[in-house]
């Protein structure tokens, strides 16, 4: 098909709150990897959309949701995650997990996957900032939320292509290194994705966990954590362990499973 044709997607059955989509978007590239990708122009959160989705019948592994607007999505702790038209690509991924693999990695490994693609696109080393950011340079590029639902796991990921109005200095976009669009980062994306999971489920739990240790940024760095519970601990992450939880070497050695997690100048 002509590269300058723009493709029609027509979802003539899906309904979301009372409006009916029926898009037009240029998604060649992202197609070609996906072919039954879902893309929705303005959305309250992909990870609601795809939710609302396995409601009507069973996806596949892999089946993906993804908008070029999120008004009312949530990221980690339920903080608000939420992107301007256009500047930001909010992508969902059902995944399924078989029962030797290791849930507890998923949201690492997701971003272990988008880091790769990123570096290839920016041409910069991304890395992947535990437990759920990708940085290039420090600054946050994208974010990885994942939820668990009776048909699989479901994989959130933001990432930034332009700069949104009022975001902190330490966050980054596709824009400030390269001049990759929409398509380009969300093929390249899809594509590192599915080439992942399906070495995951084909060499299991230690090429994953090979891969998100290659890939983190945060083993090495004295760190400050913060739990849920407003518990802090500070000292050197050592290592990320078998579940994902991230081993913390202080006063005393910590195993934490979620926290608010800062580098720390050594």
């Amino acid at each position: 098909m002509d590269s300058t044709k723009r493709l029609t997607i027509r979802l003539e059955n899906l309904q979301f709150s009372s409006l009916r989509y029926r898009l037009v978007v240029n998604l060649e590239k992202s197609l070609s990897v996906d072919p039954s990708l879902v893309f929705l122009e303005s959305v309250d959160s992909t990870n609601l959309a795809l939710v609302r989705l396995l409601g009507t019948s069973v996806k596949p592994d892999l089946f993906a949701v993804v908008a070029a607007e999120q008004t009312a999505g949530k990221g980690r702790l339920e903080r608000s995650w939420v992107s301007e038209p256009g500047t930001s690509i909010s992508l969902s991924v059902l995944l399924r997990p078989t029962p030797t693999l290791e849930k507890g990695l998923v949201p690492l490994f997701v971003g272990s996957c988008v880091s790769r693609a990123l570096s290839r696109i920016t041409g910069k080393d991304a890395g992947v900032k535990w437990p759920n950011d990708v940085q290039i340079d420090g600054r946050k590029i994208c974010g990885v939320l994942a939820e668990l639902t009776d048909q699989g796991v479901i994989a959130g990921i933001g990432i930034n292509l332009e700069r949104q109005h009022g975001a902190p200095d330490t966050a980054c976009a596709v824009s400030d290194f390269a001049s990759e669009d929409f398509d380009d980062v969300l093929a390249m994306v899809l594509a590192e994705l599915r080439a992942g999971w399906l070495r995951w489920l084909s060499e299991g739990n230690d090429y994953a966990l090979g891969l998100i240790r290659s890939t983190s940024v945060t083993v090495g760095k004295r760190v400050r954590a913060i739990m849920p519970s407003q518990e802090e601990v500070v000292g050197t992450a050592v290592s990320i362990e078998l579940d994902g939880r991230l081993r913390i070497e202080g006063s005393e050695t910590n195993l934490v499973s979620a926290a608010d997690v800062w580098h720390l100048r050594n």
